[in-house]
């Protein structure tokens, strides 16, 4: 039981005991009590995010290029400035600003097959530029692996125009093309079941500790004395009937309904 930490009286005049809290062995106790009923629970959380993960959820892949984008005014005198590399990173920045304009992606829609419309290809592209360098990524999200690859090869084709067009003395290059992605990205079903698992654990701990709290039943005399101030004046014993006849009480038992019939 919590331990005891001030007292106080009810309306009927009884002094009860205030506690602080359980103690850790209290809840050691509590939990190895209920052993069955948590890793159930945490069991059965495993597997429901298993089965959201791998059987629900529709799984979306994604496929890149790499791109190098090269302007000729920066660079040009014998030593690189930070300036320099500051208006590098913000010309990448620009690029990858063009590459989800509408200019671009709407020629990537009129080529792509099926056809997607602008929204829908605005939410399937994203970019990521590589720090200190005129790099960056143009990435396509899809639930088709092969639909993933085409797009960001044909975000490939089209893109380094257009931002030739826009930018001056700007080549652009393509270091990397798509390749078809063989898993998917999301989701992730191995993550998943663990996250599964680990808030089945906390829900059933938390689960057990709120019955133990709820469970008002009085089962020894520390259950009384923790409850009131008063003195237990007896406890009655419970006795086996098998060690009740090993220990005599058989015996005058038998003997009393012998000479009652």
């Amino acid at each position: 039981m919590p331990d005891i930490e001030s007292n106080r009286y009810n309306k009927y005049g009884d002094q009860i005991a205030v506690d602080d809290g359980y103690t850790i062995q209290e809840l050691i106790d509590i939990i190895l009590s209920h052993l069955r009923l948590i890793l159930l629970i945490t069991l059965m959380g495993g597997a429901l995010a298993f089965s959201v993960s791998q059987f629900v959820l529709t799984p979306y892949y994604e496929s890149s290029v790499k791109l190098f984008v090269n302007n000729s005014r920066i660079g040009q005198a014998d030593t690189t400035s930070i300036s320099d590399l500051n208006a590098s990173e913000r010309l990448v920045n620009t690029y990858m600003e063009i590459v989800k304009s509408n200019t671009v992606l709407q020629k990537v829609a009129d080529s792509s097959a099926p056809r997607y419309t602008l929204e829908q290809l605005r939410a399937m592209v994203s970019t990521q530029s590589v720090k200190n360098t005129e790099i960056f990524y143009v990435t396509v999200t899809s639930d088709d692996p092969a639909s993933a690859q085409k797009l960001a090869n044909q975000i490939a084709k089209d893109a380094p125009e257009e931002i030739m067009d826009f930018v001056e003395a700007t080549s652009v290059k393509v270091i990397d093309y798509a390749t078809l992605p063989a898993n998917p990205s999301t989701p992730n079903v191995k993550l998943n079941t663990a996250i599964g698992f680990l808030l089945g654990l906390i829900l059933s701990v938390l689960l057990v500790l709120l019955l133990d709290m709820l469970d008002v039943t009085i089962r020894s005399e520390e259950d009384i004395t923790s409850l009131v101030d008063i003195p237990v004046l007896g406890v009655i014993p419970t006795i086996d009937l098998a060690d009740a006849k090993s220990n005599g009480y058989g015996k005058y038992a038998d003997y009393r309904s012998h000479y009652e019939h």
